[in-house]
């Protein structure tokens, strides 16, 4: 049964959605190129590749953060207010993708931006493990009030973890490609899925 502090899970949906979608639509509005080109368009898209890679490594994982919570929240029948702001936090450090992606995108010479921007994703996995764990320790938001099936996304949070951690240390190698590390999410998903027990 609901509490009275309980709202509606249609209404967090609007929200989580609504937010995504335009996080996701920012992405591309750090795409521009020069006022003048010479002449030269493929020159001057070539030059972009830095901001196109981090512009699709960012909508691609902003793509499996979505996708993740939809999963997460299927059962989910209430929305108490400890789980309101645990996604409320999420949305807000997904918020700061647009940002984050900017920097690797106009300054992927600096370790710096690397170090903020995986900072920034690393801290939508263990926001999202915390609203996780808080459904776990709570059945009575679940549809069927058991929470034994719900699982807590340690798998996903490693493995977009260790990328983070891996365009770091590439970062400290070779900058300029410290991005592409990030395409290990996905052989890495696929793999774990692979392995893991029936």
């Amino acid at each position: 049964m609901p509490g009275p502090s309980h709202l509606p899970r249609n209404r967090l949906d609007a929200l989580v959605d609504g937010i995504l979608a335009i996080t996701m639509t920012l992405l591309v509005f750090g795409l521009k190129l020069p006022d003048d080109i010479h002449g030269n368009l493929f020159g001057a898209l070539g030059e972009l590749r830095p901001k196109i890679v981090s512009w699709v490594v960012s909508f691609l994982i902003l793509a499996l953060c979505w996708q993740r919570h939809v999963i997460d929240f299927r059962q989910v029948g209430h929305v108490d207010g400890r789980l309101f702001r645990l996604v409320v936090l999420w949305l807000l450090v997904t918020s700061v993708v647009p940002f984050t992606t900017t920097l690797i995108g106009e300054h992927d010479e600096l370790v710096q931006s690397h170090i903020v921007y995986a900072i920034n994703i690393t801290a939508i996995q263990l926001v999202a493990v915390l609203r996780d764990l808080h459904l776990r320790a709570h059945p009575d938001l679940f549809l069927d009030g058991k929470a034994e099936g719900h699982e807590v996304g340690w798998r996903p949070a490693l493995i977009i973890g260790l990328s983070a951690l891996a365009s770091v240390g590439v970062a400290f190698w070779r900058p300029t490609e410290a991005s592409l590390a990030y395409l290990l999410i996905w052989p890495l998903t696929l793999l774990a899925n692979r392995l893991r027990p029936r």
